[in-house]
């Protein structure tokens, strides 16, 4: 696998959507006063890694993101129509918690239409091409393409790469890199603000160049499994648990 990504799709910032536990959808948030800390961070995180190109979606929000990126890099943001968030009709706007639930049913009917708004074959028939033409875009450039986008674009980036919606999120402001193997295709990672955390507890302590520590408890989505890798320090002989996320 390639030691650089070949692209990374960003998370727009935080807005009072994301902060109350709202669904945006085509709802146009602006970015809150956290948000503006988070673009202000993505900037920093990129400000000594080249980028051939930077893409967002139309929204406010995206584009407020991206420029946060680009300006300093001398790039213009280059809007995308197809990565507008999947639009989630008389839903946006409304407590996630006054409805839960509801988008379980039109995920396991992805031809079904939400009322006012679209279904997820529509937004996965609209987002796809889009994704792949950064994709194929990246794989020929000298330099990383950056794309930012919603939280429901890198749900649809994770099912075109591995089939599984939920493999690889992360939060408003974080960073999942697309990186190409010679033979085994793309692979993602969350490289910033990833959405599953994990706790630690001290494991050993008595090796004088190394501390160790084993997992205490998984925080994050129930469903999602972990791998546990085992290491020896090479001064003491002690083992380390390291946790991944399983594939």
């Amino acid at each position: 696998m390639s030691q650089t990504p070949i692209a990374y799709f960003a998370r727009h910032g935080t807005t009072v959507g994301n902060a109350n536990g709202t669904f945006r959808g085509a709802k146009d948030f602006p970015l809150d006063e956290q948000g503006k800390e988070d673009a202000k961070n993505l900037g920093k995180w990129f400000s000594n890694k080249e980028l051939s190109a930077v893409y967002s979606s139309p929204l406010t929000r995206t584009r407020d993101t991206a420029e946060a990126v680009a300006i300093p890099k001398g790039l213009k943001v280059q809007p995308v129509e197809g990565f507008r968030s999947l639009n989630v009709g008389y839903l946006a706007g409304e407590k996630k918690s006054d409805h839960e639930n509801v988008m379980d049913y039109f995920e396991k009917n992805p031809n079904e239409r939400v009322p006012a708004g679209e279904s997820i074959n529509e937004f996965r028939a609209r987002t796809q091409p889009p994704i792949k033409k950064i994709l194929v875009e990246a794989a020929h450039s000298e330099k990383p393409v950056l794309a930012v986008v919603h939280s429901s674009i890198i749900h649809e980036l994770n099912h075109i790469i591995t089939g599984d919606h939920n493999q690889t999120l992360v939060k408003p402001g974080g960073i999942v890199g697309v990186y190409q193997h010679p033979t085994k295709g793309l692979a993602l990672k969350a490289l910033l603000r990833p959405e599953i955390e994990y706790r630690w507890t001290k494991l050993a302590d008595n090796c004088d160049y190394h501390r160790f520590y084993a997992l205490e408890e998984f925080i994050g989505n129930e469903s999602t499994k972990t791998d546990l890798i085992c290491l020896a320090c090479t001064q003491c002989g002690s083992l380390i648990i390291h946790a991944v996320q399983a594939k």
